[in-house]
């Protein structure tokens, strides 16, 4: 939820996340890079990551759509429903991988792909409420501030590529990595 609360690309507290591959590499880049580094340990129980694996699109971790998919049920967090024409092909790529998972018979639903997630008013309630927000030294608040201002800045691909570069053991599995990297 902070992820969704902070600043981001345009500058604004609570700009939207589009793509769910993108907010799952957001999550782990978060868990891997700025969490100890910044001491969101102090704030954060660790436990509260789920386990990343080595997939066929990097890391992924199931335990991240399930929590989108409550904090959704529970009007923490809004979608604007996506058409799929701002899906990028590694989303639908995922997508489609992950959907397959759940019953092969099914296609992709590209309503699902490009969707905007960001904090509903219920959701900022909490973050307001809780004091999450405001517990942050400002250092931790700029870190984060500026961590999801790059991650959704920049493409898709570019942001797969730095975690491709970065974390080449989450990519064992993967089934782009060569198109990736490249």
């Amino acid at each position: 939820m902070l992820l969704l609360y902070a600043p981001g690309a345009r500058g604004k507290p609570c700009d939207p996340i589009i793509g769910q591959t993108r907010l799952m590499k957001m999550v782990f880049l978060f868990q891997q890079e700025l969490f100890k580094k910044f001491s969101f340990d102090e704030s954060i129980d660790e436990k509260a990551f789920p386990d990343f694996e080595p997939f066929s699109y990097g890391p992924y971790a199931g335990q991240i759509y399930a929590d989108l998919e409550f904090l959704v049920n529970y009007q923490f967090v809004d979608v604007d429903k996506g058409d799929g024409s701002e899906a990028s092909e590694e989303e639908r790529q995922e997508f489609d991988y992950w959907s397959a998972t759940e019953d092969a018979g099914e296609e992709v639903d590209v309503a699902r792909l490009g969707r905007a997630f960001r904090l509903s008013e219920r959701g900022k309630d909490f973050i307001s409420k809780t004091e999450l927000w405001s517990r942050l030294s400002d250092k931790q608040q700029a870190a984060l501030s500026e961590f999801k201002k790059r991650c959704t800045a920049t493409t898709l691909r570019s942001l797969l590529r730095y975690v491709y570069s970065k974390y080449p053991n989450m990519t064992k599995k993967s089934l782009i990595k060569d198109e990736i990297l490249d």
